[in-house]
């Protein structure tokens, strides 16, 4: 397979991964009883407003680390391009940092900070000169951290002010 086919082809596959990710930290949280009164009406609007800002987040994130991951299997031609477009992505995740340290506790804002920090140097460590090779996937768990995170304080914001019990990982079995 030729690099601008590989290239395409992870492509696909990242924004599909980037789809399915957000659609998890979406619908993440379940509630399990509703009550129709204006403050948990007001509270359900801030915790969905609070997962798509998150999802966002983590989706600029994801398409940054899927360009830097591929650094070295792009062509050399299609270098700039795929540099300015992840400079682009920076920016934007730049300025959703503010929506996210608005909407998130503590553990929230250090992982966030912490994701623009790391995709910042990934960003200006691309080098449209670097010798083209294999594709990278150490950038892939790069918004795990972050995501983690969130989950956390939505589960904890849930049992809070829905009085929903925070979702929890299945326990395997040790019989």
């Amino acid at each position: 397979m030729d690099a601008p086919t590989a290239f395409l082809a992870a492509l696909a596959i990242t924004t599909v991964g980037g789809a399915v990710t957000g659609f998890t930290v979406r619908a993440g949280v379940t509630m399990v009883r509703a009550q129709s009164t204006p403050g948990r009406e007001a509270w359900h609007r801030t915790h969905r407003q609070r997962r798509e800002a998150y999802a966002e987040f983590g989706t600029i994130a994801a398409r940054i680390a899927t360009i830097v991951g591929l650094w070295p299997a792009l062509p050399t031609a299609a270098r700039p391009e795929q540099r300015d477009q992840a400079r682009r992505y920076l920016r934007n995740l730049e300025r959703q940092l503010g929506v996210v340290m608005l909407g998130g506790g503590q553990d929230v804002q250090t992982a966030a900070q912490q994701l623009v920090d790391q995709c910042t140097q990934l960003v200006h460590g691309l080098d449209v000169d670097a010798a083209p090779g294999p594709a990278e996937g150490a950038t892939s768990a790069l918004t795990l951290p972050f995501l983690q995170a969130c989950q956390e304080y939505l589960d904890a914001e849930s049992a809070r002010h829905f009085g929903t019990a925070a979702r929890r990982a299945p326990r395997l079995s040790s019989r």
